[in-house]
């Protein structure tokens, strides 16, 4: 097997086509097409099937791509640490993050230290229940919805967030500080898809309440409810970090009387070493949520300013936290 050959494989994964994976590999399409043909033979697996030009994976290529994805990015970034290592820079903190988080609470952490003349990240999106999420893999910190089942990785507790109501400007309900999930049932609900976490949290507790909830629109992420709101188009229940960035947009957040948590936690490797580079990080994403979702966030202890002194904990003295985090009922 040639190293050649899983790049040609990632490059095809990656673009979608033989014809795009010349582009990456600078290679003409009779190579690449050879490349994987050979592939296929050294492993006696079909990683594609062949309809014309198109080559469609195979859910063994599926599988493959997701375990050999991180060996061929870590491959790619050699020149890149050469460069590091020539110029005497720190290598990047490589942070991966579920895509409601990036939309907002990631990019205020980075505001926060991107002044620090040492600070350097790369940024990727963390799929759920997109494989196996692994120690082994190049990525130094995930930030994710709590629990996350798909990872061997160590998870850690950082925020619990309260679920809000999120209505237009001038919405009856708006006038209330607080609505009830019955409210909701006469409203032009806009739902996230069956499939989603929250969704699911959403389903039960109406459930156990006597009714349901039927949106007329669904979509697939809390981003693009709260966008639909803020057009006037119905209101939704969202995480209330990603709300809070379409208040300038006329929307307005309500609490919820179910008092629906969502905890928020870290990714990381299982031999996490003191003072690690995403500890600084961290923090700010600890900050970042406490002041982009305040009064509905409440921090995890170990992540709260000492109200003593101003000083932060210091994060060594809590990395026994760095066990698999049992989820805990608010009280």
């Amino acid at each position: 097997m040639k190293l050649d050959w899983l790049k040609a494989f990632g490059a095809v994964m990656q673009t979608g086509t033989v014809t795009g994976a010349t582009a990456v590999m600078l290679r003409t399409q009779p190579q690449v097409s050879r490349m994987i043909s050979s592939l296929e033979t050294s492993l006696g697996l079909a990683l594609f099937q062949r309809e014309g030009r198109r080559l469609i994976p195979t859910p063994e290529a599926v599988e493959l791509f997701q375990h050999i994805e991180p060996v061929l990015l870590s491959i790619e970034s050699v020149r890149d640490t050469a460069q590091d290592i020539k110029h005497k820079r720190g290598k990047p903190l490589v942070v991966t993050a579920e895509p409601f988080l990036l939309h907002a609470l990631v990019p205020e952490a980075i505001q926060s230290l991107a002044k620090q003349s040492d600070f350097r990240c790369a940024l990727d999106i963390c799929v759920r229940g997109l494989g196996l999420w692994t120690s082994r893999s190049n990525v130094d910190l995930a930030v994710v919805a709590l629990p996350f089942s798909q990872t061997d990785m160590s998870q850690i507790l950082f925020a619990e967030v309260e679920v809000v109501a999120v209505l237009p400007q001038g919405h009856p309900l708006a006038e209330r500080q607080v609505v009830e999930m019955e409210d909701l049932r006469a409203e032009r609900f806009i739902g996230l898809r069956p499939s989603t976490l929250l969704r699911a949290q959403i389903d039960i507790l109406a459930a156990r309440s006597g009714f349901s909830i039927n949106p007329e629109i669904e979509v697939a992420s809390g981003v693009m409810a709260c966008e639909l709101v803020a057009r006037g188009l119905g209101v939704t229940t969202a995480d209330p970090i990603v709300a809070a960035s379409f208040i300038s947009q006329g929307v307005v957040l309500r609490r919820l009387s179910i008092g629906l948590q969502l905890p928020y936690g870290f990714l990381v490797p299982q031999e996490f070493p003191l003072g690690h580079p995403a500890s600084r990080f961290m923090q700010a994403l600890a900050d970042a949520a406490l002041r982009l979702g305040k009064p509905f966030v409440e921090i995890a202890g170990t992540w709260r300013k000492n109200s003593a002194d101003g000083e932060r904990h210091k994060i060594q003295r809590h990395f026994d936290l760095l066990q698999p985090v049992m989820m805990r009922k608010r009280k």
